[in-house]
């Protein structure tokens, strides 16, 4: 029996919700568990951090065959199979022994991220065209809560019922089949109208011309960079400092959910600043405090922690960029891929760098001096990324 519009509606809004949930916990849980991990499987902090760095190569690249492969067998049908993937790749990597398993069930996980990640905003806009701000901020606060429950639940939930770090991963290939259900529901092949409604593309190569796109993109980057050595590694420096696996896993809960009311109102405050460059020189003060104070061994770790977490706000005023910075919807997809394709093929390098440092000092000060530059060098892109201007003007004059 065909579903009604309303009941259809529904269960898009409960699966985006869903799916979204799911978004960060196959990265996050990662980090929470690397100061167990690594013994256990004998990983290296150079092997950690390439592990740690997989999303980011995974969502720079696997990501932009997503638009494809929608189009071919429909969006609702792709996030089935996209669910599917990181189903398998959790179950993979949790409970078969091996260096292999662990590397390739977390790529196979990712692939599915990666395709969603793409996906969302465009089954929103189809879905609720009349409420793309609200479902876009249930969306936001859905993704921050799966990214903080990840890193806080992850080891006590397999510690509490036995298999350890394996079982906590296991976890989220649990809540990731309870988000396949609804999108199964409404699966279905595309309809003429939907291949005919979908808007042509800038060619990402027009904007590689452009200094516009690659500033956006070296933002996009920086800030992910930063972002992902943190929930990475920020267990790992906090259990040598001192704290217990378990409570070292909440600094990045903490920062997550820091950063959840930040990310709540930095859009608003950036569409109404007369000197948007503030904004980005406070959120950046934020990881430049943070970072050093772990630096100078300096104030609480949860001071810290909530330090960074302020920092994070760059990741939603990035977003935002992108879509002021295009005049079309076809703008703002292009600006869109080519800023998130580059930015996280440059953030790849951040957690295995990170992991390579400290390898080489065997101390954290280095890599944490490589990462306060990497916040300077964010600042800075970031104040050039805010002068208003458009990338269809950028593309006419050359």
């Amino acid at each position: 029996m065909p579903l009604s519009p309303a009941r259809t509606r529904l269960l898009v809004g409960a699966g985006v919700v869903l799916l979204a949930l799911n978004l960060r916990p196959a990265v996050n849980a990662v980090g929470a568990v690397i100061p167990v991990l690594q013994p256990d499987v004998g990983l290296s902090g150079t092997g950690s951090g390439l592990l740690l760095s997989l999303p980011t190569v995974a969502f720079a690249v696997l990501g932009l065959s997503a638009p494809r492969v929608a189009e071919r067998f429909g969006a609702e049908r792709t996030v089935v199979a996209a669910l599917a993937a990181m189903i398998v790749g959790q179950v993979l990597r949790s409970l078969v022994p091996g260096l292999p398993a662990l590397f390739g069930g977390s790529l196979i996980a990712l692939t599915g991220i990666a395709v969603a990640n793409v996906l969302i905003p465009g089954l929103v806009r189809k879905s609720f065209p009349d409420r793309i701000a609200g479902m876009t901020a249930a969306y936001t606060v859905a993704l921050t809560l799966g990214a903080a429950l990840s890193a806080a639940v992850t080891l006590p939930f397999g510690d509490a019922v036995g298999g350890g770090w394996r079982t906590g991963l296991a976890l989220w290939a649990a809540t990731a089949a309870v988000a396949m259900v609804p999108w199964l529901a409404v699966a279905h092949v595309p309809t003429e109208k939907e291949r005919a409604d979908t808007p042509e593309r800038i060619g990402l190569g027009r904007l590689a011309r452009t200094s516009m796109a690659w500033v956006l993109a070296g933002f996009f980057g920086t800030q992910a960079l930063i972002a992902y050595v943190t929930f990475g590694w920020l267990p790992s420096i906090a259990v040598d400092r001192g704290l217990s696996t378990t409570a070292a896993g909440l600094q990045v809960t903490l920062a997550t959910a820091v950063g959840l009311p930040v990310a709540a109102i930095v859009p608003l405050i950036l569409g109404r600043a007369r000197r948007p460059g503030l904004l980005v020189l406070a959120l950046s003060a934020g990881y430049v405090l943070g970072f050093g104070g772990l630096i100078l061994q300096v104030g609480p770790i949860w001071l810290l922690a909530t330090l960074i977490g302020v920092g994070t706000g760059v990741f939603p005023l990035v977003l935002t960029l992108i879509a002021l910075r295009a005049r079309t919807t076809a703008g703002a997809l292009s600006l869109s891929a080519f800023t998130q394709s580059v930015g996280y093929l440059l953030a790849s390098a951040g957690p295995v760098g990170f992991g390579a440092l400290h390898d080489a000092t065997g101390d954290w000060t280095v890599p944490l001096l490589a990462l306060l530059v990497v916040a300077v060098a964010q600042a800075v892109l970031g104040l050039s990324a805010t002068r208003p201007r458009y990338i269809e003007d950028a593309l006419s004059r050359r």
